[in-house]
């Protein structure tokens, strides 16, 4: 049976080839404009890095759908394991599977057109103009391999992991807090991006802050990111933070 690390490993180059075929098809991120999030845009935020089996990027949409053109881009080696087009939002899911050993292992690529949505109706953010424009170019490293790509703003993508809420999510999120602060003015932004503007409050409350209050976060948070830095004191500065946005 192969080992946890050599699975992680293996999708991680898998990723890199993955993303590096993004970058030749849309000619650098450019056309159309991909902009990275999720566990692989926390690099360009923070000074540690996590393990993630997804990959994803998102789109604004224009006329028309670039989720049409973005699927043909894929020959067979990729499956398409889900694909919507509704309204102003668009999905679409990629799987590659990898062989280690005799047990197969999924590399994903998602991306998001126009919003990106949450499990429930109200879990919405818009991917306006505003979003694009204030992304920015950044260096990334994915397994063995350096990618110039785009990410959001860190108010953008600090939103965006605050809609998510993921257990993995508040993780991301205390370490934001912890190393870069609560940028300012991020409940105007989140006002002008999200259509259910009360979410980003509620989440905060009733998703975050139990997660990051548990006693057992500490042991989580040290178990993702292999170092201990971050301890009690450090953890109930982060609270205070996200309580005066709560």
């Amino acid at each position: 049976m192969p080992k946890y690390v050599d699975i992680m490993q293996a999708r991680e180059e898998e990723i890199a080839r993955l993303i590096d075929f993004l970058s030749e098809k849309s000619k650098g991120f450019e056309k159309p404009k991909l902009i990275l999030t999720g566990g692989y845009a926390l690099r360009a935020f923070i000074p540690f890095t996590r393990s993630t089996r997804d990959c994803d990027f998102v789109l604004h949409k224009k006329n028309g759908w670039y989720l049409d053109d973005i699927r043909k881009w894929f020959d067979n080696d990729v499956s398409i394991e889900a694909f919507e087009e509704k309204d102003e939002s668009g999905f679409m899911r990629c799987i590659k599977l990898i062989k280690i050993g005799r047990r197969s292992v999924r590399a994903s690529l998602d991306f998001m057109e126009g919003e990106v949505t949450g499990r429930s109706e109200r879990d919405r953010v818009r991917i306006g103009d505003s979003f694009i424009a204030s992304s920015k170019r950044v260096k990334i490293k994915v397994a063995d391999k350096e990618f110039e790509v785009n990410v959001p703003s860190y108010a953008d993508y600090l939103i965006l992991k605050v809609v998510s809420a993921r257990p993995s999510d508040v993780r991301d999120i205390a370490t934001m807090a912890w190393k870069k602060g609560i940028p300012r003015g991020i409940r105007k932004r989140a006002r002008e991006m999200m259509p259910y503007p009360e979410v980003f409050r509620e989440k905060i409350r009733k998703s975050i802050l139990p997660v990051l209050s548990d006693k057992r976060f500490l042991h989580s948070w040290r178990g993702t990111f292999a170092t201990t830095e971050f301890d009690g004191e450090v953890r109930s500065k982060v609270i205070d933070k996200l309580n005066k946005l709560a």
